[in-house]
């Protein structure tokens, strides 16, 4: 396929009048407008994204991550990994007995009492460290977090349903109960710490790499080319459509006042090949030809 390009001829104003010409014309045929915008500015939007890059703009450039960053990401996530830690095994001990093992009431009863306030307090420093994470950690411990509370909140379920029957750890009614008001806590402070990195981590998930690893995905300027060119010669699906988009575009054209020499370079090329070069410009502002 040719990667030959069209310059257009004719000032931006000019070259943006023909072009909003142009997509009235296309947009009056919805199964046209359908098939060929979406891709359209999609092109523009990739050529748009490689031109920045080729020319470094500084937005365009990944930034590594500060050496303070790093550091506050491995305080908060060690912080965060041991008191997820101390739920679970504080938690485990409410379990439904696992192949007929049963944990003894002196082990679990301890095991209970200990895991239990740390988690506590360690659920609320990494609350407090959480407005510190970096996006991508801060995904990380989301998830994690989310994984943690969903099952404790089904453990505390079950407690609450079979009560003291559970063929588990004996616990009597009073350290169910206490356990109840301990769970109930801890699975707050495990919704608040989610929360707060899901706050943390924004809209996107900027994988370590991604940024380089995007650099790569994205098609290089003859593919871009290539993908233009095939874009301006899509043609409507017959030749009635075809007659009358011709019939829009000569109507319009007539209506508009260009130069002789823009008005027959548009004639020549049509509507279709000329928003297709218009966004794959990449200089020229096409915010108000349509969404972006």
């Amino acid at each position: 396929m040719s990667t030959r390009t069209v310059r257009l001829i004719g000032e931006d104003g000019e070259v943006l009048t023909v072009a909003r010409a142009a997509a009235a014309a296309i947009t009056a045929d919805r199964d046209l407008a359908n098939r060929l915008l979406p891709a359209v500015r999609r092109l523009g939007q990739e050529r748009r994204a490689f031109i920045a890059v080729r020319e470094g703009e500084p937005a365009a450039a990944p930034r590594a991550a500060s050496p303070a960053a790093s550091s506050s990401d491995r305080v908060w996530g060690a912080v965060l990994t041991v008191a997820l830690l101390a739920v679970v095994a504080a938690a485990s001990m409410f379990l439904p007995p696992v192949r007929g093992v049963v944990v003894d009431i002196e082990v679990a009863l301890p095991i209970v009492m200990i895991a239990t306030p740390i988690a506590f307090v360690l659920l609320a420093v990494a609350a407090l460290l959480a407005r510190r994470a970096s996006p991508y950690p801060a995904y990380v411990g989301m998830v994690m977090t989310t994984i943690v509370a969903v099952v404790l909140a089904a453990l505390i379920g079950y407690r609450m349903v079979v009560g003291t029957a559970s063929r588990g750890v004996p616990f009597t009614e009073d350290q169910l109960r206490l356990w109840f008001v301990a769970g109930g806590i801890l699975l707050v402070e495990l919704v608040v710490v989610a929360v707060l990195l899901a706050r943390r981590k924004g809209g996107t998930v900027p994988v370590p790499g991604a940024v380089a690893a995007a650099g790569d995905r994205r098609r290089d300027d003859r593919a871009l080319r290539a993908e233009a060119a095939r874009l301006a010669a899509f043609r409507p699906g017959g030749p009635a459509d075809a007659a009358a988009l011709a019939e829009r575009w000569e109507s319009a054209l007539a209506a508009a006042d260009l130069p002789a020499a823009t008005a027959a370079q548009a004639r020549r090329l049509g509507p279709v090949a000329w928003l297709v070069w218009v966004y794959f410009d990449g200089d020229i502002d096409v915010s108000a030809l349509g969404p972006r």
